[in-house]
């Protein structure tokens, strides 16, 4: 492979990552308003409704754009004559269709199981989004898998964009009716926004001078061929899922009064600022699959090796400059962007927010160590991985939940996400092998990071304006983490490997699964 490819398929994940990063910025600035028009109990309710529409999206195309972009890479490496990815994209669109379907005509039993009756509006609003998810996601597939990533990020900061509007100017009407009617109008802007994705990727596809051809038909042993990632990706949509069935259940058991509005501060406020890192990291490994995909398909370990060791420390040195100002400024970003929350409601939403930055180390980099993982037709391996630690955290919470109420919830998605990250990393370095200079210069990121922490404590001892503290803190922080990561050497090329490995290693990587 030669080197100006290389840098062109990192060229595209560093495109990708910056898309993700604006589109996270405008959710989580959607986000502020919206939590402002809806409040802590509404946006808790408003919360509600993802996890189920996740897990239906999930179960339906969760897995459709990894599997379309891995074939369609493959196909370009080795000329690969059996077409895989029209066999996805008719699965896609029939399951997509039949869970639409379902959402819409079992809105009322599925609000009712939640607890609250009032939400199956939101259901049959969301369903067709389901639908145009699918869909869209199949073709972002393809044109991921040809090394269109402009595009594909250029319909997720739309989609973010029409949410955003369509979403703010419904609940703002709708605010005066009632409280269910603005979440109403909040969730239809979500499925604006999937509609408007999906019309834009078939005029994209269907005007391309040079368009993939897709064989759309039933293939057998399709589903068992890929039915570890499928099961794979149901995972985190699982767990929230099952946080958006028992959680406020298990809080109002255990005598929480404010349940509802507690799940809103963890999963509407915390998580909106958690989840910017994360996206960044996903969308970066999602421009990995191809890539690691590609060198497989050519038997080049050495490219493999070389390209995840660079994708986990690029990974890393975002995610932990996230962890340490998150955790040393989550008191003021609470207060500046929340303003509507009472002192009680801003002092536990600001521990939350402590609590789950550790998550933008460890979220991100389990999400990268699986999808270099199942490009290397190690999918099993990380479905086990996925539910044990799905398992351990349900145990977890319940556990927690009776000691410590929305804290319990926090710490056990720390406990799935660190976890993950730990074992797939283990298989991660023994399906590549130890990666000596990587350690080395994870450790110096993670040094770097502790210095920025600790340069930031006088600045918010002598500053008393929150916005002011965060804007200098951010910036000084930024300006020494950086300076000292370069000034180490954490961050810049790498040196030559010195022991490549084979083709012969690479084919007996594929003959013991």
């Amino acid at each position: 492979m030669s080197e100006n490819c290389k840098k062109s398929i990192f060229k595209a994940g560093y495109i990708v990552t910056l898309c993700a990063l604006l589109a996270k910025m405008i959710g989580a600035a959607y986000k502020i308003p919206l939590i402002n028009v809806l409040g802590a109990e509404g946006m808790g309710i408003y919360q509600l409704v993802f996890p189920v529409y996740a897990a239906a999206i999930a179960l339906t195309s969760g897995s459709a754009g990894i599997i379309i972009s891995r074939n369609v890479a493959k196909k370009r490496a080795n000329g690969e004559l059996e077409e895989k990815a029209g066999a996805c994209f008719l699965y896609t669109m029939i399951f997509s269709l039949l869970a639409a379907l379902f959402l819409s005509l079992f809105s009322s039993l599925i609000a009712k199981i939640q607890g609250f009756e009032q939400l199956k509006n939101c259901y049959f609003i969301i369903s067709p989004a389901v639908f145009f998810v699918g869909m869209s996601s199949s073709l972002k597939g393809i044109f991921l898998g040809e090394g269109k990533i402009c595009f594909s990020s250029f319909c997720q900061l739309l989609e973010q964009l029409t949410k955003a509007g369509v979403g703010l100017l419904l609940s703002s009407l709708l605010i005066k009716r009632s409280l269910y009617a603005a979440v109403a109008g909040a969730v239809a802007g979500v499925t604006a926004a999937e509609t408007v994705s999906f019309v834009v990727c078939a005029l994209y596809y269907f005007c391309g001078k040079e368009k993939y051809r897709l064989k759309m038909r039933f293939q057998k042993g399709y589903l068992k061929e890929n039915s570890f990632i499928i099961l794979h990706s149901l995972s985190l949509p699982l767990n929230a899922l099952i946080d958006g069935l028992i959680a406020v259940r298990l809080l109002l058991f255990f005598g929480n009064e404010n349940a509802a509005a507690d799940y809103g501060l963890f999963s509407g406020s915390v998580n909106t600022l958690i989840n910017m890192p994360i996206a960044v990291a996903l969308s970066f490994a999602s421009a990995t699959i191809p890539a690691i995909s590609y060198f497989y398909a050519l038997s080049s370990a050495q490219n493999i090796k070389e390209s995840s060791s660079k994708s986990v420390k690029n990974v890393l040195f975002i995610s932990c400059a996230c962890f340490f100002g998150l955790f040393m400024l989550s008191g003021e970003m609470i207060e500046i962007l929340y303003p509507s929350f009472e002192s009680g409601q801003a002092e536990r939403a600001a521990l939350l927010l402590r609590i789950c930055a550790v998550n933008t180390i460890t979220a991100p980099l389990c999400a990268l160590y699986v999808a270099v993982l199942q490009a290397l037709d190690r999918g099993n391996t990380c479905l086990k991985t996925s539910f044990l630690c799905l398992l351990l955290r349900v145990i977890a919470m319940i556990g927690l939940c009776f000691r410590a109420g929305i804290i319990g919830v926090a710490l056990s998605w720390v406990i799935f996400y660190a976890l993950n990250m730990l074992i797939n990393c283990a298989f991660h370095k023994k399906l590549l092998g130890r990666d000596k200079e990587l350690v080395k210069n994870n450790m110096k990121i993670l040094f770097c990071g502790v210095i920025m922490s600790l340069s930031l404590i006088l600045p918010k001892m002598l500053i008393k304006d929150a916005l002011l503290k965060i804007i200098i803190c951010s910036a000084a922080g930024a300006g020494i983490y950086c300076a000292l990561c370069f000034l180490t050497g954490a961050i810049g090329k790498r040196r030559e490997e010195r022991a490549v490995k084979t083709r012969k290693r690479s084919l007996k990587w594929r003959n013991s699964k």
